[in-house]
This record gives C-alpha cells, sequence and structure tokens, in this order.
C-alpha cells in the first residue's frame, strides 16, 4: 500500500532527529562516501556543472568558475568539477542555449523549476534511482531521513530527476515598526490593516521625527506586502475544487491606494524595482514600518546590526520592533516561508559518468561540506563559539571571500544533515551585544511565527510557487503575458486616481485573465491538484515541518 505523503513524512521525522542530534557534535564525521570514481587509475574523474554569477565575487577572489573554492572542492572532494557561470538573472537562455548547442554540463543546479520541468518534458534529463541505488551513501541516507524529498521529486513516470535539500523552515520576508514613533505619537502596533492604513498615516502626517517637516513615509512597498491580503490571483479550495479568487488584489490596490493618493508612501516605489532607495529612506530615519526580506544570516545580520546601527546614528533614540503581520478582510495570513523541501539540481541525460556526478553529490551532502562552503575554514573565517558552533572571526574579510558563496557552490546540503549548527540563530555570537540584538530579535520573530500557525493563519496562496506545476507549452506565453499585464494594471489601479476603483480594477483583471486562456489555465491547475494534492507539498505540510524543526530551534534559543 502506498504510504500517504504525511504518513511518510512523520515516518522519516524520528530518523531524522536522530540524525541531527548526532551531527550536532563537533567531534563527528561524516560517513566515507565510497569509492572514489577513479575505477583503479588512481586519478579523479571530471565533471562539469553549473554555478550562478551573481555578479557579487570581487576581482581579488577571481571568478566564478576559478576562486578560493572551486579549489577547495577540487582538492578536497571526489571529482574535479569543470564550473559553468550561468548568470543569476539569464538562467532559462543560458541554459537553453547550452542544451540546445549539446554543450550543457552534466550537473546542473538551477531552482525554478518552470526551468526544469520543460527540460524533464523534453526528456533533457536522466532519471536519478539507479545513481542513487548504485552509487550513493550519503545522500541516500539523506532520502531516508527525509522522505518526503524523495516524494517531492517523483515525476509522473515514477521516476526521481531532481537532488533536493531541507531548508530551514523559517519567514522569507519581515515587518519592523518604529517603536519610538509609536509612543511618541501615543499609537500602538497595528492589528489589522484597517489600523496599519491609520498608523502608517499618522507617520507620514504627524512629524513623527519632529524635525518640523513633512518628510516621512508610512511604510514601505516591499516584499511580503501582498501577502498580508493573501496575495495576487490565487485559489480557494471548495469541496475539493479550486476557485480562482481575485480578493487579495482587490484589498491590496484599495489599500495602496489609499496611501499613494495621501502621501503616505513614496510616489517613486514602482521605479524603485531592487528596493534600494527604500533602504535608503529606512536607514535615514524617514520610514515607519519596513517590509524587508531577512531569509538567511547574511540579510538577517545586515538589518539588526549593520544597518540598525546606521539607523540609530541617522537618527538617534531610534527603536525598531518586530511587527507581526496584520489581519487583512481576506483573513489573516502567515510571512511566506523559506521553501522547506526544496529541489535544487538535475542531470543531464548526456553525462558519461553517474558515478563520478553521485559521488560529488555525497560530497556536497556531508556536514564538513556543508559547514565549509557556508562558513569558511577554521580559523580563517570562523572560530567555534559558545555553542559548539561557527562564530565569525572578521566579518569584513568575510564579506570579501564569502560574500560571494551564499549558497550557491552547494544547493544539497540539508540543514537536517548539520544538526543546530546549520540554523542560523547558531550563527549569532551573543558575546558581541549587537549580535546578541539579533539573536533576540530572531527569537522573537520565530515565536511570533509559531503563535500565528497555532492561531490558524493561512498560507498566501495555494502552495509555495516552487511547488506549482509548470502551465504546458501551449498555454505557456498566455499565462505570462497575462500574469504581465495583471501586475502592469495593479500598478496602474494604485496610480490612476479616485475613478480608478479597486472593483474597476478586478474586472478589467478578470477581463485580461479570461482573453489570455485563464480557463484553460485554471482547468489545468485543477487537474494536477486533483491528481496530485495527497503527494504534492501543501501548506499544511510546510506547517508540519515548522513544528518538526521548532525543537531544534528553541535549543538555539534558548
Amino acid at each position: 500500500m502506498k504510504m500517504s505523503k504525511r504518513n511518510v513524512m512523520l515516518a522519516g521525522a524520528s530518523v531524522a532527529l536522530i540524525g541531527m542530534l548526532a551531527a550536532c557534535s563537533h567531534s563527528d564525521h561524516a560517513e566515507n562516501s565510497g569509492p572514489s570514481g577513479d575505477s583503479g587509475s588512481g586519478k579523479k574523474p571530471t565533471i562539469s556543472a553549473t554555478i550562478y554569477d551573481r555578479g557579487l565575487i570581487a576581482a581579488s577572489e577571481g571568478t566564478m568558475e576559478n576562486n578560493r573554492w572551486t579549489k577547495w572542492i577540487n582538492e578536497n572532494g571526489p571529482t574535479n568539477v569543470k564550473f559553468t557561470a550561468v548568470p543569476r538573472t539569464e538562467s532559462k537562455q543560458k541554459l537553453n542555449t547550452l542544451f540546445a548547442s549539446g554543450s550543457a554540463p552534466d550537473l546542473i543546479f538551477e531552482f525554478d523549476p518552470n526551468i526544469k520541468n520543460p527540460l524533464y518534458e523534453q526528456k533533457q534529463l536522466m532519471p536519478l534511482d539507479d545513481m542513487i541505488n548504485q552509487y550513493s551513501t550519503t545522500y541516500k541516507k539523506v532520502l531516508d531521513e527525509n522522505p518526503i524529498l524523495k516524494q517531492v521529486a517523483t515525476k509522473s513516470d515514477g521516476k526521481m530527476y531532481e537532488f533536493g535539500k531541507i531548508n530551514e523552515a523559517i519567514p522569507q520576508n519581515i515587518a519592523v515598526i518604529r517603536q519610538d514613533w509609536l509612543d511618541k505619537l501615543k499609537l500602538t502596533a497595528p492589528k489589522t490593516t484597517e489600523e496599519l492604513y491609520q498608523v502608517a498615516k499618522a507617520f507620514a502626517e504627524q512629524d513623527p521625527d519632529g524635525n518640523g517637516q513633512k518628510d516621512t513615509y508610512g511604510l514601505n512597498v516591499g516584499p511580503g506586502l501582498l501577502d498580508i491580503f493573501g496575495g495576487g490571483g490565487s485559489y480557494n479550495i471548495e469541496n475539493g475544487q479550486l476557485v480562482r479568487t481575485w480578493d487579495g488584489y482587490k484589498f491590496y490596490i484599495d489599500f495602496l491606494k489609499r496611501l499613494y493618493d495621501e502621501g503616505v508612501i513614496d510616489k517613486d516605489y514602482i521605479t524603485d524595482n531592487n528596493g534600494a532607495k527604500a533602504r535608503q529612506d529606512f536607514l535615514n530615519g524617514k520610514t515607519g514600518i519596513y517590509f524587508v526580506q531577512a531569509s538567511s544570516y547574511s540579510l538577517w545580520n545586515r538589518l539588526w546590526v549593520t544597518d540598525y546601527a546606521t539607523l540609530k546614528t541617522n537618527a538617534p533614540g531610534a527603536d525598531l520592533e518586530m511587527m507581526p503581520y496584520p489581519k487583512s478582510p481576506n483573513g489573516q495570513f502567515i510571512n511566506w516561508i523559506n521553501n522547506p523541501v526544496q529541489l535544487t539540481a538535475v542531470v543531464n541525460r548526456n553525462a558519461k559518468d553517474p558515478k563520478a556526478v553521485m559521488e560529488y553529490i555525497d560530497f556536497l551532502s556531508k556536514p564538513e561540506t556543508g559547514r565549509t562552503l557556508t562558513n569558511g575554514l577554521e580559523g580563517v573565517h570562523w572560530q567555534e563559539g559558545q555553542s559548539g558552533c561557527p562564530n565569525t572571526i572578521d566579518q569584513e574579510k568575510n564579506k570579501t571571500e564569502l560574500g560571494y558563496v551564499g549558497q550557491d557552490y552547494d544547493m544539497i546540503f540539508s540543514v537536517t544533515s548539520g544538526g543546530k549548527c546549520s540554523f542560523i540563530a547558531s550563527s549569532f555570537n551573543p558575546d558581541k551585544p549587537d549580535e546578541k540584538l539579533a539573536k533576540d530579535k530572531f527569537k522573537e520573530s520565530m515565536n511570533i511565527f509559531y503563535s500565528m500557525i497555532d492561531q490558524g493563519a493561512k498560507w498566501p496562496g495555494l502552495t509555495h510557487s516552487e511547488h506549482m506545476p509548470t502551465v504546458p507549452q501551449d498555454l505557456l506565453v498566455d499565462s505570462q503575458n497575462g500574469s504581465t499585464e495583471i501586475g502592469n494594471l495593479v500598478t496602474k489601479a494604485i496610480v490612476g486616481g479616485a475613478s480608478y476603483t479597486p472593483d474597476k480594477a478586478i474586472s478589467e483583471i478578470q477581463a485580461l485573465w479570461t482573453k489570455y486562456n485563464g480557463a484553460k489555465i485554471d482547468a489545468f491547475y485543477q487537474e494536477w491538484y486533483t491528481a496530485n494534492k495527497d503527494t504534492a507539498l501543501m501548506p499544511e505540510d510546510i506547517f508540519q515541518i515548522v513544528k518538526e524543526q521548532k525543537a531544534t530551534q528553541d535549543e538555539i534559543l534558548k
């Protein structure tokens, strides 16, 4: 009998916990990954792999294809890896060109399912089941401990085609608020979106910084704001059927339209594509509520250590507090969560040495590899802290020598393999006051997060976007064009003045959806949901993973 997804997840939980506790020991070492793949010749096999290029590497470090970490990988791993850089914002174009020319690397690291799924449909990918069964030790153990990984990696033909990892299930975006402004204006933190509007309006109009000028903003139009209203065009589930809803957009348009018309938000937000101006306004002490991405140690550290210090320099007396997402007319929604079960790599069907590829994946799956490619070298980039976990020695040095690494050289490593030291909170050094504050704020954020889940907050969408299916090729252009035009229309409605009402905007959005074959797209998603609702990763599974990781978080944050 086929186990349900929920039972499979729970079956692996106790095994994963045992593995996690073992991995926490500083003296533990990962098992040998087996044969070197040299077939007795004494020479390492050579494979090829992609690597994202985000434009972050300093000239002194080399290139993404040749630097201190590619050398470390080739010196310490079972294979020689020839890296091909893929511009982060041009993955689709680059990979399509590589496959079309027959020069695609053996191993493709890519997050976007809308890039990988067509490769599967075109039969460009190698099934992984035999590779794993014949050659793997470490990654096979990861699958045994986390059966959900195999479940989501299995395609319609019953075979696995993607490697993946378990991520730390934490909010991707958060909101912070100027508590000193609330105190000065005798206000309390908003619990509803109507209260959010009133507080933001007061921040913009009542001179909270006391300089006698109307030069402050209530909030920034930042990441996560739309999620408060349930996301954009999504689906409700009614009696097992998907029902398209535009309510999230309607309430979002109404909310932002008022703020825009009344000068509560920066009217240049539309052209602030990367949020640089919004961040500068926040740092200058001109923004009362700040929506920001904070899904990694570096981002959390930047907000609560670097940026908070800058804010206090520019606005002495500034006091930041966490702000839970308020309830909207569409319901109470949770922050968008990092994808906890993330598929990250596929193998070119023309790869000539599957054994060597598998041995490299095993190498990347080991705790010591994950630790090095995350924290750097012990004694050079980090030292062991009170908790037994790595603490940064020199932040500026690491910015140059590690800042470009991110997770891109090890997109396979699971936090459950590395134990507590793989979790974000373990990276903060409580001996440093600013990092202790960052850790305390992280704890506060997680407690808010757990409380919202316990109280029934909903996921802002059908499921995580990386677990949604790719629209069929014959509908793909319509889906993309429709989404683009709808996004443009939402912006047009927000800035369009009193005559462009939210109801008018939704009517035009629905007409656009019809124009771009929306009914057929809805039917496709319904068919997918009916066939996969018991095996795909859905919000209740994401919340379950959050709860399973809570014990580790609590141990670190106690």
